[in-house]
């Protein structure tokens, strides 16, 4: 899969004022709204699992967090309760307040953080592989203490399903190179803080707050966090109406089996 090519007539990229900047915003297709907060990749473009949902019937709406590709870099977001009230602030933005949601990963993980606090802030979830639980048996691996190549076999089964963030197309002009580049570098860096060293922030003692109806996603293949965690969420959650185990997909399995998200989704938010 190469970078994904927006659903023509429904792509527009915008950038909407946050604090003293802005955050990016990726909105695609028309319907009932469904939001879709990114993992550690942020949001390379209209990527496939925003069409699949698109085509699906929904209007998407994916915003940056702070520092993510698209937007402003983070200013004062020194601890867990900034980002936090910064992603409260962005779902606000977004028009995303109450909408269902698709999350990822670290985006995942700050939707359950925001849910414990704030229950009208999302419908029913969907989430991809959520950080936020450790097991000292069975650790979560660290994405960061390795090379780019490495930290890529690691997010995504598939090398092709994240090209649209790793790769810079052939023909892209080179100032355009250098933009991508520095994006890259500024996502990675936002996973960071939110993640590393110890992706784990005491959220097990806050999920009994989760009202909302949620369903987990996650990749059978996943080299960051374990399959077994899967079970563990199930466990932990109060409201889980559905789980899914996704074969041939990694950590992020929204990018390597879009297709599977979208119909997990669909049926979560019939």
């Amino acid at each position: 899969m190469s970078a994904a090519t927006p659903l023509a007539g429904h792509f527009a990229p915008n950038s909407l004022p946050y604090r003293d900047g802005h955050i990016g915003l990726v909105e695609l297709g028309e319907g009932p709204t469904v939001g879709y907060l990114h993992g550690m990749l942020g949001n390379p473009g209209p990527h496939a699992v925003l069409e699949q949902l698109a085509a699906a019937g929904h209007r998407v709406v994916a915003p940056s967090l702070p520092g993510f590709t698209g937007s402003s870099e983070p200013d004062g977001l020194r601890t867990l309760h900034d980002w936090v009230v910064a992603t409260s602030e962005v779902i606000d933005v977004a028009g995303l307040t109450g909408a269902p949601l698709v999350a990822s990963s670290v985006g995942a993980m700050m939707a359950l953080e925001l849910a414990a606090v704030r229950p009208e802030a999302f419908g029913p979830m969907v989430l991809v592989a959520p950080f936020g639980l450790w097991d000292d048996n069975d650790p979560v691996a660290d994405p960061f203490g390795t090379t780019l190549s490495v930290q890529r076999q690691m997010l995504t089964e598939d090398a092709a399903a994240s090209a649209a963030f790793f790769d810079d197309p052939a023909d892209l002009p080179a100032d355009m190179v250098v933009e991508h580049g520095v994006h890259r570098y500024l996502t990675r860096t936002a996973a960071a803080q939110l993640i590393w060293p110890l992706p784990e922030w005491g959220l097990a003692a806050r999920l009994h707050r989760v009202a909302n109806p949620v369903t987990l996603v996650h990749g059978a293949k996943d080299r960051i966090i374990p399959a077994s965690y899967l079970e563990r969420w199930a466990k932990a959650l109060p409201n889980v109406v559905g789980t899914h185990l996704v074969d041939d997909a990694g950590h992020q399995a929204d990018f390597d089996q879009p297709g599977e998200i979208a119909k997990i989704a669909a049926g979560a938010f019939a």
